[in-house]
């Protein structure tokens, strides 16, 4: 069967250029000028990196974690809730600020229309962001959201969801990321293929299974496709 593709977004696809990071120390600066406290960038940056991570991995609301950081930088107050609740407005209304695609995806995306794959995309994030980041970068295949389908990375059943989506069994989804726990450990753990996307040149881990495949830019997939899909004729003959 003709093999369907599945994407992670972040070092991936595109980069956000830290706009969720930016956003947040913004507000902070801002409440810590309202109540005459000292704003310490370097202080601050790692405390928001956290709360980030926190409600990646499904710890707590983004609210909850934001409002947690307000309160511990810039101390009490009733705009540490307001702040908090609009930060997503804010962030997806200047995506285009810092939303930048990585270079050759426009090209490769037509290459796979024209094979005829059929890709989507698994995020770990939260919506409407990550969909709108797709679309500032020219995808415009369906994407999947880890808090909107309330499964995320590397669990399986976020790759047997998007293998269901895509209409192929898990075993014939290759998927791509950048990450070599949450997106080829995931994929591989789900029984999918996993294209590792080394593009910054860093090392795969040891502990870990090693990747189906490996690519160094985006164009490197449509030749490893047109690879994979002509020794597949070439059996079926």
């Amino acid at each position: 069967m003709r093999p369907a593709l599945g994407f992670d977004f972040d070092h991936t696809l595109g980069l956000d250029n830290k706009l969720e990071l930016t956003i947040a120390l913004e507000t902070v600066e801002r409440l810590c000028s309202l109540r005459n406290v000292r704003f310490e960038r370097a202080v601050a940056t790692p405390v928001i990196e956290g709360a980030i991570a926190s409600f990646r991995n499904g710890a707590v609301p983004l609210e909850t974690a934001l409002e947690g950081v307000y309160l511990r930088l810039a101390g009490a107050g009733p705009e540490n809730a307001d702040e908090a609740m609009r930060f997503r407005e804010v962030a997806v209304n200047r995506a285009a600020e810092f939303v930048r695609p990585l270079p050759g995806l426009k090209g490769m995306l037509a290459a796979l229309s024209t094979l005829g794959i059929r890709y989507a995309m698994l995020t770990n994030g939260w919506s409407p962001l990550q969909e709108t980041k797709a679309r500032l970068v020219g995808f415009d295949a369906p994407v999947l959201v880890s808090e909107r389908i309330t499964l995320r990375k590397p669990q399986p059943e976020a790759f047997d969801m998007l293998a269901a989506h895509l209409g192929v069994p898990t075993s014939d989804l290759w998927y791509v990321g950048d990450d070599p726990l949450v997106d080829c450990g995931g994929a591989l753990g789900a029984g999918a293929s996993a294209v590792w996307f080394d593009w910054e040149g860093r090392r795969y881990p040891a502990d870990l299974a090693r990747p189906t495949y490996v690519i160094h830019s985006l164009d490197e997939l449509t030749g490893l496709l047109q690879g994979h899909l002509s020794e597949a004729a070439k059996g079926g003959a």
